[in-house]
């Protein structure tokens, strides 16, 4: 409850904090064939930036970040009833899960100001989950994970051609401590199930002609579907 009171009203003003790059080139000037003096080409005029979380139409970019912060935080709740002590910890990589998926989206972006300071925060909610339940070895545990999960999506996003980015390898490192305090059967079928995930929708794109192989591609939110796929089996 504390997790939602916290997230619905300030998750709309954090997605909208990273808005989608805008490009500081202006035009070149327009010549004329006949005459070496540059004719300016008149550039539309931009519209006002609307609310923080209102995408320009009331506030119905805000609705389906709320409904979809509840359903995730529901969805922990429930599979993790019978550990309460580790309730805050996924809670918090719930609701910031729903954010980082809704920028990467929006803006094809994982923000540094969210991703890093994730590993802290959730560090130390593990690490009072450890001493609640006197398990330091799931901590440790927790923490080779992440380093193992980091360190593999770091040398696939340096494979040539590979369709990683940078954010997509911190995201990795820190999905990695969250299964990894589950046990490393979690640790591998999130992580599949998350790459599974977004080779199935690129290809469906690909087919559909909605993008080429030259297209980026948000693949932040199908990590952190896989993860909530192996945080839902674990619970069960």
């Amino acid at each position: 409850m504390i997790a939602l009171a916290v997230a619905l009203p300030v998750g709309p003003r954090v997605v909208a904090a990273f808005p989608p790059p805008v490009s500081e080139r202006r035009p070149r000037d327009h010549l004329d064939a006949s005459s070496p003096v540059p004719v300016p080409v008149p550039v539309p005029p931009v519209p006002p930036e609307p609310e923080p979380g209102t995408s320009g139409r009331g506030r119905t970019g805000a609705l389906p970040l709320a409904g979809s912060t509840v359903a995730m935080v529901g969805v922990v709740t429930v599979v993790l009833r019978g550990h309460p002590s580790w309730l805050p910890a996924y809670a918090y990589l719930a609701v910031i899960g729903v954010w980082l998926a809704a920028i990467d989206l929006r803006v094809h972006r994982l923000p540094d100001p969210l991703v890093l300071p994730s590993y802290l925060v959730f560090g130390l909610l593990l690490g009072l989950a450890a001493a609640v339940d006197g398990a330091p070895g799931r901590l440790v545990r927790a923490a080779v994970a992440a380093l193992v999960c980091w360190a593999a999506f770091l040398a696939l996003h340096r494979l040539p051609g590979g369709g990683l980015g940078r954010g997509d390898v911190k995201l990795a490192g820190l999905l990695g401590l969250a299964l990894g305090w589950l046990g490393w059967r979690s640790v591998l079928g999130g992580m599949f199930a998350g790459v599974v995930i977004g080779g199935v929708a690129a290809l469906g794109l690909l087919v559909a002609r909605r993008v080429n192989r030259r297209d980026r591609l948000a693949y932040g939110p199908f990590l952190l579907a896989g993860a909530l796929l192996a945080v839902v089996a674990a619970g069960i």
